[in-house]
């Protein structure tokens, strides 16, 4: 799976550095894989479906071809783009897709890897995480609650997972804790506490912070995380590296979401919504998404 993600993740990079092309929909149904004939443990990662991508080249000269809009699998957007208000103008960028994989990654390690979550946790935590939506009655507007955004800047979702293959929580661990800079801001978290020892901690935080954001602007650093955690001797990827069909509950009982694949239409009502060609449950199909 990991293999997948990094082949997945140095198309994306290749794309936005060097043809200026952002995917715009990273998701399971997006990512394909095709086994080595001669080897069938090695495979071969995809990014595929490019037809919402984005002219980056547009977007650096200010054109007015490049428009404001959200898109993608609703899933699996950066949470800054679920969080922005409707009319406040809002362009993807390369990071938002960085982001974006980190959601496919956690989603497709909580569907088909071993850990310890029950089927009732684990259907109600992929609900509240990705698949949940809250219109508000006044304005009509969605959001997506504050799960996703307490997870992200928290470890507790991948914590309470306790994953049984090790690779694959440090890759969750490491992009998370780099991800979660973009939601994070020091000043508010130790706002007016003059005791020594804490500011002391604040000045490290900060630091530490853009330390993290930096390595984000960096095209390459996603592919290399991956390729180094790959590389890592001391994980045994062997272990409990098959592939677990977990069974799921039936749904909570207030979720109402539908929403997929989506342009910016889609965070409106139902009559108004351009949805995903792909069809099935409120959650991603597994379709492509990694091998057996």
């Amino acid at each position: 799976m990991i293999e997948i993600v990094r082949d997945a993740s140095i198309a994306h990079e290749q794309a936005a550095r060097l043809a200026k092309v952002l995917h715009r929909d990273i998701s399971n149904g997006n990512i394909m894989f095709k086994r080595d004939k001669g080897n069938r443990d090695k495979v071969q990662g995809y990014l595929i479906d490019w037809d919402l991508s984005l002219d980056l080249a547009l977007v650096d000269a200010g054109s007015a071809e490049a428009q404001p809009e959200r898109t993608g699998t609703w899933q699996f957007l950066a949470i800054r783009l679920l969080e922005s208000d409707q009319g406040e103008p809002v362009v993807q960028d390369r990071i938002d897709d960085v982001e974006s994989f980190y959601h496919l990654l956690l989603w497709m390690a909580l569907r088909y890897t071993a850990h310890t979550l029950t089927p009732w946790n684990l259907t109600v935590l992929l609900h509240q995480n990705f698949d949940a939506s809250y219109q508000d009655p006044e304005t009509g507007e969605y959001s997506i609650g504050n799960a996703r955004s307490a997870n992200m800047e928290s470890d507790s979702l991948i914590k309470k997972a306790c994953f049984a293959n090790a690779g694959i929580e440090l890759v969750l661990q490491r992009m998370r804790r780099v991800l979660c800079e973009r939601y994070t801001d020091p000043k508010v978290s130790f706002k007016n506490d003059t005791d020594s020892v804490t500011q002391c901690l604040h000045e490290a935080v900060e630091v530490a912070r853009e330390a993290y954001l930096k390595r984000l602007e960096n095209p390459q650093w996603l592919p290399d995380l991956l390729r180094e955690v790959l590389d890592n001797k001391e994980i045994d990827w062997e272990a409990n590296r098959g592939r677990v069909n977990h069974k799921l509950m039936k749904p909570p009982k207030f979720a109402t979401s539908n929403l997929k694949r989506k342009t910016e239409s889609g965070l409106h009502p139902e009559g108004s919504r351009k949805v995903s060609r792909k069809s099935g449950t409120t959650t991603p199909q597994d379709n492509r998404s990694g091998p057996n």
